[in-house]
């Protein structure tokens, strides 16, 4: 058994003997989750049995885009198309300017940085991914485009898209905004605008980028509510390429480092199966595990799991 820390994420590793033998209730460390190595020599029924939930290391949330506005729209909760309404509005009476620009230049990839760094600053265990990929978006920039949003001069939101016309697909990559932004609702009314260049590039998906399969640690419930109630849906991640492959069996044991609630997009009906692209997405294939320690099923009801197989409470002490 082997004891590490991730983002303060205590993780005791173990192999199946020692998951049989409960080995982490021997140590003092305040264990938050109990990982299975070699899980994929496992068959499901024996991690059930042990407790462990398998989900894929990495999801990627993706969308057809329709045929137009409208039809992507019309598809979307009321609260959503509200959203997307306040978030011109507030665009409009603030005269700030909507820009797409094909290629990424140097000086717009550095005025975004000024922008994604902030809101990471502001985040409790933010990664300022964007700043370490810099040199590897400017290697390709006929690779991207952007969506940003200007008051004169100065970005007050970005988003960047990696145009895959292999796969048809306009892919978010990094997305940031200031404070006031956010909260206007800004970035929906962006990414909008983002959809319908990409239909009109010819792509027939967007994709808004890859996230771990939990939401309560590095990323929080919060993006799983924003991508899920704009209509996206998640799949595995590895369709798209064998770095992002793999799994996590894990156990939790506490959530003294994690969200209450937290959120696990499980492997569902996807484990062991053929993944190709874009068949993938054509029906339900995850199930979404609600961790939480009030034993409150209604918990579930919170979160938007239209695109998922099924959902679960799974009670788990603070």
């Amino acid at each position: 058994m082997e004891i590490t820390e991730q983002d303060g994420l205590v993780i005791a590793s173990v192999n199946q003997r020692e998951a049989e033998e409960s080995a982490w209730k021997a140590t003092d460390a305040p264990v938050d989750v109990v990982r299975l190595t070699g899980s994929e020599n496992v068959d499901d029924a024996t991690l059930a049995h042990l407790g462990f939930v398998v989900r894929p290391r990495w999801i990627n949330w993706v969308s057809s885009l329709g045929s137009s506005e409208e039809e992507f729209v019309s598809a979307l909760s009321g609260t959503e198309r509200r959203n997307i309404r306040l978030g011109r509005r507030f665009i409009q009476d603030e005269k700030l300017r909507v820009d797409v620009q094909v290629g990424l230049t140097e000086p717009l990839l550095d005025k975004f940085l000024v922008v994604y760094e902030a809101q990471v600053a502001g985040m409790p265990r933010g990664k300022n991914i964007a700043r370490e990929w810099r040199e590897q978006l400017l290697a390709a920039p006929s690779e991207y485009t952007s969506v940003c949003v200007y008051s004169g001069t100065t970005m007050v939101a970005g988003s960047l898209w990696w145009m895959r016309h292999k796969e048809s697909i306009l892919q978010l990559r990094f997305s940031a905004a200031f404070a006031n932004a956010r909260s206007s609702r800004v970035m929906r009314a962006a990414y909008v605008q983002a959809f319908e260049f990409a239909r009109e590039a010819g792509l027939n998906f967007a994709s808004l980028g890859n996230d771990p399969s939990l939401f309560g640690h590095i990323v929080q419930p919060g993006l799983f509510n924003f991508k899920s109630r704009l209509g996206f849906t998640a799949i595995p991640a590895q369709v798209f390429g064998p770095t992002l492959a793999g799994e996590f069996a894990d156990r939790f044991i506490s959530l003294r480092s994690l969200s209450d609630p937290s959120l696990v997009v499980t492997w569902g009906r996807h484990r062991g199966m053929p993944l190709i692209w874009p068949t993938v997405m054509v029906r339900p294939g995850h199930d979404l595990l609600v961790l939480s320690g009030e034993p409150d099923v209604g918990i579930t009801n919170t979160y938007r799991t239209q695109g998922f197989r099924e959902s679960r409470l799974l009670t788990v002490p603070g």
